[in-house]
């Protein structure tokens, strides 16, 4: 095979996933008139719309920096559908932080913009239970390395 022909293929395979991509934002469009576009730090792409504040099932937990130690952590609530995630409006909650101990620490007072917004308790309930578990790990991780360790609770 000649390295033009080669060139052909891989052209028309890039083309296909965008026709895939394009389709699938039409669905989306259809189904959600007001969706709108985020595109994130590392070029995450999030489609996003009000209507499926109340209906979201599960979430992107993620931090927004990759090398400080006191990162912030976001959470990304979303509905999935045939033709892709579609979000939560906003599509992204700061919620807390990277501990320097390791784990998360909750922000005060994290809960009130995800409940404002209509984010379904059982995704608070669900982030909340990644805050206990990580401050668990900590204080565990302290007493075996015998370190005195004081955290108010979360």
């Amino acid at each position: 095979m000649s390295a033009l022909q080669e060139d052909a293929i891989k052209l028309e395979a890039e083309a296909k996933t965008k026709l895939d991509e394009a389709a699938k934002l039409k669905e989306l469009a259809l189904r959600y008139p007001d969706l709108k576009k985020r595109v994130g730090r590392w070029n995450k792409v999030a489609y996003y719309t009000r209507d499926v504040n109340t209906q979201v099932t599960r979430f992107d937990i993620r931090h927004n920096c990759g090398c400080c130690n006191d990162s912030p952590l976001e959470i990304w609530p979303y509905v999935e559908s045939s033709a892709g995630n579609v979000y939560s409006d906003p599509p992204s909650f700061q919620v807390g932080e990277r501990h320097w101990m390791g784990g998360d620490r909750p922000y005060d007072g994290w809960q009130k913009s995800m409940r404002d917004a209509g984010i379904p308790e059982s995704i608070v309930g669900a982030v909340s239970m990644h805050f206990k578990q990580s401050r668990e790990d900590r204080i565990a991780s302290a007493v075996e390395d015998g370190d005195v360790y004081e955290e108010k609770a979360e």
